[in-house]
């Protein structure tokens, strides 16, 4: 009885897909809507394509301070009266940052959910950046880079940041430094904000049980007349000069090796193989790596400039990091964890993920916030992938360039 359950619960939830549209604005905001009819509420969350990769050393988290004086006032509302009117439709709204984006949620009732498209424009276009409000957020700021100092995972960032971006503002931290933004002023950051907060440079995602007409007109009316401004051009290319790195870091209390791939970014046909081809080797590599780290992680990282692949495992020494380099290329050689039964049930495994964080739209907009800043504007991206994508892509990546990272901690041993 209970497999009889089991399968008739997997076929309900495998029969559908999510359907998905797109729309462009009269000023050129491109909007991607995501339909979900069980739930009676909609989420919107606009991805502005602007973060760390924008800064220098000087300006460095200024990014993520804009971010956090948003919420602080408009030209129309106060910042008491901003989340007055977020309360009074039981609107939940949020923000992040990241290296090449920041986004903002909102999620409400489908009968409030204009009032929430208003009050999230308001924010976005019309923010004041008041000068009495910057002290405090640099505070709350300074604050959280003290916390994050306290955990290992920050010094493990660094170098890892500084040895595989170098040369490139992705090796610096999103959260800036507390010299960096102690050292910011008001002019800066407004013009900042006047420089990358065009609709040039926003995507929208729509997610929940929503009428599009209705919801065009109210973005038509909400973010379609605003004035686009011509943007600077930023990108970066990643280099590695030699295929193995050493750095010593010796606030770290464990050593952590990182093989790292050069594949391709998020606009490619071959994303959807790409991001199919991580699931499959973290499934791979579980057998030869788990005995070293119980907790190794295979996992991929875009943004418009790139697309990396990351295998990370935690090492005792040097000589243990290497056979962990010699596991992984025998692994990407061979391709032998590609086979038509696991690649149907990762197609399996992509989509029960795409319903279940559907559930909570906000949430869904905050897993595709990344891919949308960095270019795939294809919420079932996991479609396209089929057992012929796969074998082609891993024949690929025997070309692609790769550096492998040994962080050596202040202690030999492993946490």
């Amino acid at each position: 009885m209970k497999s009889i359950l089991i399968f008739l619960f997997s076929f309900t939830v495998f029969a559908v897909s999510p359907v998905y549209e797109y729309a462009t604005l009269n000023n050129g905001i491109k909007v991607v809507f995501v339909k979900v009819e069980e739930n009676p509420v909609i989420s919107s969350t606009v991805v502005v394509k602007v973060g760390l990769k924008h800064e220098s050393k000087e300006i460095n988290g200024i990014s993520h301070l804009l971010e956090h004086l948003m919420f602080n006032g408009t030209k129309k509302r106060s910042q008491k009266q901003l989340y007055r009117d977020f309360d009074a439709i039981g609107c939940y709204n949020n923000a992040s940052t990241s290296d090449h984006y920041t986004a903002y949620y909102v999620l409400s009732s489908k009968e409030n959910f204009e009032k929430a498209l208003e009050i999230q424009s308001d924010m976005l276009f019309n923010s004041t950046l008041p000068e009495n409000k910057i002290p405090k957020e640099k505070g709350i700021v300074v604050e959280e880079i003290r916390k994050d100092k306290m955990s290992p995972s920050f010094y493990e960032e660094k170098a890892f940041r500084k040895a595989v971006f170098g040369g490139t503002p992705y090796s610096m931290k999103v959260i800036g430094t507390e010299k960096s933004v102690k050292s910011l002023k008001r002019d800066e950051i407004l013009k900042f904000y006047k420089t990358y907060y065009s609709p040039k440079n926003m995507v929208i995602l729509i997610a929940g049980d929503y009428d599009k007409k209705k919801i065009l007109s109210y973005l038509d009316r909400y973010f379609g007349n605003q004035r686009v401004v011509e943007l600077p051009k930023k990108n970066w290319e990643i280099k590695w000069d030699k295929p193995y790195i050493e750095v010593d870091e010796n606030n770290l209390p464990y050593s952590v090796f990182y093989y790292v791939v050069k594949g391709v970014k998020a606009d490619s046909p071959l994303f959807p193989a790409q991001e199919g081809y991580v699931e499959l080797l973290n499934k791979g590599l579980k057998k030869d790596l788990m005995e070293i780290d119980p907790h190794f992680s295979v996992s991929s990282d875009y943004t418009d400039d790139y697309g990396l692949i990351k295998i990370r495992v935690k090492v005792k020494n040097k000589k243990e990091s290497e056979t962990v380099k010699a596991v992984v290329d025998k692994k990407l050689s061979e391709n032998l964890f590609i086979t038509k039964d696991n690649v149907k049930e990762l197609k399996i495994s992509f989509k029960a993920d795409t319903l279940f964080a559907l559930e909570r739209p906000h949430f869904f907009g905050m897993l595709q916030a990344p891919f949308l800043a960095a270019g795939c504007d294809n919420p079932v991206f996991y479609d396209e992938i089929n057992f012929a994508s796969l074998k082609k892509y891993a024949d690929n990546v025997k070309r692609f360039d790769k550096v492998s990272v040994f962080i050596k901690g202040g202690k030999n041993e492993k946490n």
